[in-house]
């Protein structure tokens, strides 16, 4: 295992990661797969700033109660920034270093299957369980803005107090998640995606292996960043999990992982219209499940396309 004298981490842009991701690509050199290392600079510290947006989004709601228009300004600025911020994208806060690192196929083919996993470890934070935190967020932002300009039209009442109680809440909740997923410590050390991701390189010399620095925020820098048609680039992420679960919301790559484990709701990945397939499980299982589904959507490439209809 790579990291099983660590308690918990490798954290995101930090120097253990930096050594995970050295010794990783040593390993894949070592399985006969040269490996190189890309930098990319992100912003881990988004929580923070967005945190920011929402209890101004509070200040906005008290504030329009009696000066309207300084309350919408407030909570209109507040849904603009968080809305153009996201999860890093304003240069807000200290961008930090990461590293993917990247093996190549060494028989590639025209449709490229390119095997993905995080090198770090997330926080043990519980905006980890809340499906879309952004979404809420700004939904809640944008909600707040509404009701300041129903003030400022000149409405007013118990009724319009009320119903700005409830987004207000909702920032408030979403200020403590995201300070808290600021400052919390990386979950518990778990190698069983790297691991999977290296065997899957050993043995199928055709794939594609990147395994991703900076968790969530790099994975999304990847994919954005990827140029490959979405005919010629299948996607597999492999994470660690607690029992064997998967999810996809492209039919064909469903169909070839229908016995792979729970089927769990929405999509693989951030990927666009790029077939995506997320695998999750433990240890050497999630190894043998990967290699399994490599060779499922290996037989399906080479299954030669049925003849065009005649007109």
């Amino acid at each position: 295992m790579l990291r099983g004298s660590m308690d918990r981490g490798p954290l995101a842009c930090t120097d253990a990661e930096r050594r995970a991701a050295l010794a990783l690509a040593a390993r894949l050199r070592g399985a006969g797969r040269p490996a190189r290392i890309e930098a990319r600079w992100v912003r881990p510290g988004w929580p923070v700033w967005q945190a920011l947006f929402a209890a101004a989004g509070v200040v906005g709601a008290v504030l329009s109660v009696d000066h309207p228009a300084a309350g919408l300004v407030v909570a209109g600025a507040a849904l603009v920034l968080s809305l153009a911020h996201g999860r890093g994208r304003l240069p807000l806060g200290r961008a930090r270093a990461t590293q993917d690192v990247v093996a190549a196929a060494r028989e590639p083919r025209d449709v490229a299957l390119v095997v993905l996993a995080a090198i770090d470890r997330p926080r043990t934070t519980l905006l980890a369980r809340v499906p879309s935190p952004l979404v809420w967020l700004q939904a809640a932002l944008a909600l707040t803005a509404a009701l300041a300009a129903v003030r400022v039209a000149g409405a007013s009442g118990t009724a319009l107090g009320v119903a700005q109680l409830v987004p207000a809440v909702v920032l408030l909740v979403a200020v403590a998640g995201l300070l808290d997923a600021a400052t919390e410590p990386a979950a518990q050390a778990d190698s069983a995606a790297t691991d999977a991701a290296v065997a899957v390189a050993a043995r199928d010399r055709w794939t594609e292996i990147v395994l991703v620095g900076a968790g969530e925020l790099g994975l999304r820098a990847r994919l954005s960043a990827e140029r490959r048609a979405p005919e010629q680039v299948v996607l597999l992420w492999l994470e660690p999990g607690p029992k064997p679960a998967w999810r996809s919301a492209h039919a064909t790559l469903a169909a070839l992982a229908g016995d792979a484990g729970e089927r769990l709701r929405g999509r693989a990945l951030p990927a666009g219209t790029r077939p995506a397939l997320a695998l999750e499980g433990t240890g050497g299982e999630l190894a043998e499940r990967a290699a399994a589904i490599v060779d499922r959507i290996d037989a399906r490439l080479r299954r030669p396309s049925p003849p065009a209809a005649s007109p």
